[in-house]
């Protein structure tokens, strides 16, 4: 297999539809919960002083990663409420961590020893009850895996002799696929190797054509040093990826609620928490731009989401819901925004007419996200033009919307009053539908 014969695949068009995901990022690391889940890697190779001393206070002197472990209760996980705080927040598909760097896999692996969720810790295989949990549902279910360890020592002797015996990660994949059937590969801790190193366009090629997802599933582009941002399925390029221009390769922004870890911390503040606007704001300028978010929490080492980032979930789910139309089954539009505060999405993408690009057709509904609600009467737009039928309505809960007045002169920029409407601000950031529109050209 070749990356051209990969990349010519189409992303699925439930991933293209799908626009907003939950990522979770849970294992060993959150028994020690400081730092970030590159805690270990803070301790033995970058040596932080702060994750230093605290292992140091906290733990005996003859301490090891291994030794967490066995702390790793998730006595209260319940892959239903994990389930229920998902679809609350909106988000169309989950991405699981089945092995982060540390190795240690979240379900029974035939080749991990005893370093699994079976063996140690939690006696559970956690991969397979959230499996169990969403097939229930309307979310697709998806699963994280890392190409490297950190403490493999056929990977370190691998990359210190360049070797090849380090045969881990291509059985894990495929065992991860027959047994729990994810529609999403997400693949990291790639970049130190090629992507022949970790076989990964045979391990593509058997995804699209053999395996039992093949019909649907999605990878990402982390398979092998300098792929990123080049090959794969949708592209990731780095985390908190956010262009702010159209792509027009299908792509994700990878977010997380914490500001700085992707795993649970202990000594996470409230302002470390990204804030709702915030997370709505991202989620527009992504899919205004072709992209989808995916939004990370971490649990803590019980299985306990942290009631701050539930809540940040369950309010980003409201707004999602009541704007629900402007966002799934969206396309990016011929021009992104008219400021840093005003982005667009339309219901129907461009279609050719014998040589030429349309940008809409007559039934298009054009949708304004404002992420600032207007200070003031009036607010010009300037992409899109008046015509004489053109409305602009806001969009309401229950279905409801609000008609707004619109002035202009057609072949001319649409000018929308909010006079009338600023008690519409508890509802910011507010969209409006526009119909019988004109574009710029």
């Amino acid at each position: 297999p070749t990356w051209d014969s990969i990349d010519s695949r189409p992303v699925p068009q439930w991933y293209q539809n799908a626009k907003l995901g939950i990522f979770c990022h849970w294992g060993v690391y959150s028994v020690p919960a400081i730092y970030s889940e590159w805690m270990w890697y803070a301790w033995k190779v970058s040596n932080i002083s702060d994750v230093i001393q605290y292992v140091s206070k906290y733990y005996k002197p003859s301490v090891t990663y291994a030794d967490f472990a066995q702390d790793f209760t998730a006595e209260h996980f319940n892959a239903f409420i994990f389930r229920d705080i998902v679809e609350a927040s909106g988000a169309r598909y989950f991405v699981f961590t089945s092995k982060h760097h540390e190795g240690f896999t979240m379900w029974p692996s035939a080749t991990s020893w005893n370093w699994n969720s079976v063996d140690v810790g939690p006696h559970r295989d956690i991969v397979g009850e959230l499996k169990n949990a969403f097939v229930e549902s309307k979310v697709h279910f998806g699963l994280y895996f890392s190409q490297y360890e950190w403490f493999n020592r056929y990977y370190i002797n691998d990359r210190k002799y360049s070797t090849d015996n380090y045969y881990v990660s291509y059985p894990q994949m495929l065992e991860i696929v027959r047994k729990y059937e994810p529609e999403i590969i997400w693949s990291d801790g790639d970049w130190e190797m090629s992507d022949d190193y970790w076989k990964s366009k045979e391990f593509i090629a058997w995804l699209y054509n053999s395996s039992p997802v093949r019909n649907t599933v999605v990878v990402n582009d982390r398979w092998g040093k300098g792929i990123s941002g080049k090959h794969g399925g949708f592209l990731t390029y780095s985390d908190h990826f956010d262009p702010g221009y159209l792509l027009r390769r299908k792509w994700e922004n990878c977010l997380t609620l914490d500001k700085e870890s992707w795993g649970y911390r202990r000594n996470m503040r409230s302002e470390d928490v990204n804030t709702v606007l915030y997370l709505i704001s991202q989620l527009v300028r992504t899919i205004a731009c072709n992209g989808n978010l995916l939004l990370n929490v971490g649990p803590d080492k019980s299985g306990m989401i942290a009631p701050i980032f539930e809540d940040r979930l369950r309010e980003l789910g409201k707004w999602v819901k009541r704007n629900q139309e402007a966002i799934f089954n969206t396309y990016p539009w011929m021009y992104q925004n008219d400021s840093l505060y005003i982005w667009y999405t339309i219901s129907s993408p461009r279609v050719r007419r014998d040589t030429v690009w349309v940008p809409h057709t007559a039934h298009s509904k054009l949708y304004a996200f404002f992420l600032q609600f207007p200070i003031n009467d009036t607010i010009t737009l300037s992409s899109v033009h008046y015509t004489p039928t053109l409305t602009a309505e806001v969009l309401l809960d229950f279905n409801k919307t609000e008609f707004l007045e619109v002035y202009g002169i057609p072949g001319h920029s649409v000018i929308i009053s909010f006079k009338k409407h600023q008690r519409l601000a508890t509802f910011s950031p507010v969209v409006v539908r526009i119909k019988h529109f004109n574009a710029t050209y």
